[in-house]
């Protein structure tokens, strides 16, 4: 049946979540927001601290907070109280997932823990994200963003080498932690369809940004090779290769692969620029590994670079070498995005009911459109959501009996599910491979025209020829 054009539900909208998130993972119920779930953001009397985080409106209101909490429902409860836990405990009877940030055990030192609310609401999903996990030596460790970077090695690998380490821009960490709750959250969604039970989704900080860390682990794994960082520029094992260039008015990022010289070639002489570089022999040269250049050749490369740069405005690079296939693209601030021609033509930008102009959906799907409200009043909904709830039974069993379920049935979450895979690189193989690991079938699919880029980067397996050496190519597939 084709989607009514005028229905607009969105993906997610037959499902409550509770959201007991700070900053750590709040990316998370943005997501299950945006996808048209009921999002009930608890309150504590005074209202979440991060209702005054900057920067802010002349009126007072957190830019950041309309951000992280818009379109969802706020409910003011007392979780100190007796009383104010008995009704988070009704709430969660009507909810599927419930997503908090709390240090392990402090949840369940409240009554609230996930043992504590399967007992009465056996299909909940209930995601819990902290810094280092539930288990281990370090989870009960506190870790802001600097930390998280910082323990799962990001932060090593961003910066000059003969400098102090960088993080990177605004709160990555808090960022994929949030990333990785929300597909945790939704894989779950899809078990519990198969098994009629919900559970516990643990999400750590430290792993997410491990996790993001591209080949650099792989070195250390393949070479024991400690990646370092190559300031402005992509790392590979013990040296870099650069990235970043300046133009005539700012930078522009640069990257280059052994296909692209015929084409930067080709744009020398079309605009009567002399070069020495050779294409044939750069052709033949890999970024990582026993192919790659010394370091003599790179300074010599980089010497026509430079000044053919240089000589150009940021988006002439841009616009003329993607129309001849390179891989540039500007190094963008903020005001470079708001004015982006990409992404106001795609309406990226959207403004809310408070005049704010804020960024719009991450993903587009075709039948059900990414929902975006005002953030909510403090305790807007509480009236409302307590008359709902009032009078639902507390007590062991009050939810029913979890299902007793088969093993292999569980773990094989996508079991029956076939993916052709025809992405190539990282993110699509990434996407798939997520889908793989809980079950499904998936088949990738390769050109044979040209090779994809990660089965010759390094690094490559010793004694192994051919195009199945690469372990960053078998990392993401």
């Amino acid at each position: 049946m084709a989607p009514d054009p005028e229905d607009h539900t969105g993906a997610l909208a037959p499902y409550r979540v509770v959201d007991l998130c700070g900053e750590l993972g709040a990316l998370c119920t943005v997501m299950l927001s945006g996808l048209g779930a009921e999002v009930i953001r608890v309150e504590p009397p005074g209202g979440h601290a991060t209702r005054t985080k900057p920067p802010l409106l002349a009126n007072g209101t957190s830019l950041y907070w309309s951000q992280m909490n818009a379109g969802k429902r706020s409910v003011v409860l007392n979780l100190e109280s007796t009383a104010g836990r008995e009704d988070l405990r009704r709430l969660a009877t009507t909810a599927d997932f419930l997503i908090e940030s709390s240090t392990p055990g402090a949840m369940a030192s409240l009554g609230l823990g996930f043992e504590d609310l399967r007992a009465i609401a056996p299909r909940l999903i209930y995601t819990s994200i902290t810094p280092f996990g539930q288990e281990g030596p370090k989870s009960d460790w506190a870790g802001p963003d600097l930390i998280g970077m910082a323990a799962g090695g990001l932060m090593s690998l961003c910066g000059d080498p003969d400098r102090a380490p960088l993080r990177v821009s605004v709160e990555q960490g808090f960022g994929l932690a949030g990333l990785a709750a929300s597909v945790g959250s939704l894989i779950a969604l899809h078990a519990r369809e198969r098994t009629g039970r919900g559970q516990q989704v643990d999400v750590s900080m430290q792993a997410a940004v491990a996790n993001a860390l591209g080949n650099a682990r792989l070195y250390y794994a393949m070479e024991g090779l400690v990646t370092r960082r190559a300031g402005g520029g992509r790392a590979f094992g013990k040296v870099g290769t650069r990235m970043i260039f300046e133009s005539s008015d700012g930078h522009v990022a640069f990257i280059r692969v052994p296909y692209t010289f015929e084409a930067l070639a080709g744009w020398f002489e079309a605009e009567g620029v002399p070069y020495t570089f050779e294409v044939e022999r750069w052709s033949q040269r890999a970024l990582a590994g026993s192919q790659m250049p010394d370091a003599n050749e790179v300074t010599a490369l980089e010497a026509e670079l430079i000044p053919f740069f240089a000589a150009r405005s940021t988006m002439e690079l841009y616009e003329e070498g993607q129309r001849r296939g390179l891989m540039s693209c500007p190094v963008s601030n903020m005001a470079d995005l708001s004015a982006n021609p990409q992404l106001q033509h795609r309406e990226f930008f959207g403004q809310d009911s408070d005049g704010v102009r804020r960024p719009g959906a991450p993903v587009r799907m075709s039948a059900t459109p990414w929902l975006r409200g005002a953030a909510p009043r403090l305790g807007a909904d509480t009236d409302a959501v307590m008359e709902q709830i009032s009078g639902l039974p507390l007590g062991n069993g009050a939810g029913g009996e979890p299902p007793t379920v088969d093993a292999e049935r569980a773990r094989e979450i996508f079991k029956g599910l076939r993916v052709a895979d025809f992405s190539w690189v990282g993110v699509g193989p990434n996407a798939a491979q997520q889908l793989a690991w809980h079950g499904a079938e998936v088949i990738r699919v390769e050109s044979t025209l040209r090779t994809d880029t990660f089965r010759s980067s390094g690094p490559l397996a010793p004694n192994v020829e051919g195009l199945d050496r690469s372990a960053y190519f078998a990392n993401h597939n």
